[in-house]
């Protein structure tokens, strides 16, 4: 039987919307409908797949970036993107306020985290010693880079200079992030 979809809720797919308007205005957000096609109305706790918020996070990140992003770091650089976007929102905001300021105890409870972003997108971390950690995401239609860009950014936002992420796939639709720092 066949997994079923990811989805995201809503209020996350907004997020890159409004990184839009903030960014080039009404005019920006415009330009985002006219390429991604379809109408940017979502609500708050509605579920969107997966596969539509990548299309719209790519789009934000061809609008917002002053040069072309070359086709190899494209994912990883929306990765990146997601993150500083998923900041923004109020779920976001809460998790960045009061939690430590130490990015491996959120990072360790990321199926938490997830389970309010996320729906049929399996997260498990795994502790690898004291400045390392995996997590294995399952169920995702991300590209595998995405989320390589994502926990890279993540841990830039704690101030790790010398962070690093590993990503393998390591069975159809499971991937393996390995961060160091």
């Amino acid at each position: 039987m066949p997994s079923p979809q990811p989805v995201i809720k809503g209020m996350f797919v907004k997020s890159h919307i409004e990184a839009v308007r903030k960014a080039k205005g009404e005019a920006g957000v415009a330009e985002l409908e006219r390429r991604y096609g379809k109408p940017l109305k979502f609500r708050h706790m509605q579920y969107v797949p997966v596969r539509e918020e990548v299309k719209i996070i790519e789009h934000t990140l061809d609008i917002l970036s002053p040069a072309p992003v070359p086709a190899a770091m494209r994912a990883f650089e929306a990765g990146r993107l997601h993150f500083r976007n998923f900041r923004t929102t109020s779920y976001g905001k809460i998790i960045f306020s009061s939690l430590p300021k130490n990015c491996k105890p959120i990072l360790m409870n990321a199926k938490y985290i997830a389970q309010h972003v996320f729906r049929h997108v399996k997260f498990t971390s795994i502790d690898l010693g004291p400045q390392a950690l995996k997590i294995i995401m399952e169920n995702n239609d991300y590209p595998i880079d995405h989320f390589k860009g994502l926990f890279y950014e993540w841990m830039r936002f704690f101030d790790l200079k010398r962070a690093k992420v590993d990503a393998k796939e390591t069975a159809p639709n499971i991937y393996e992030y390995t961060m160091v720092w």
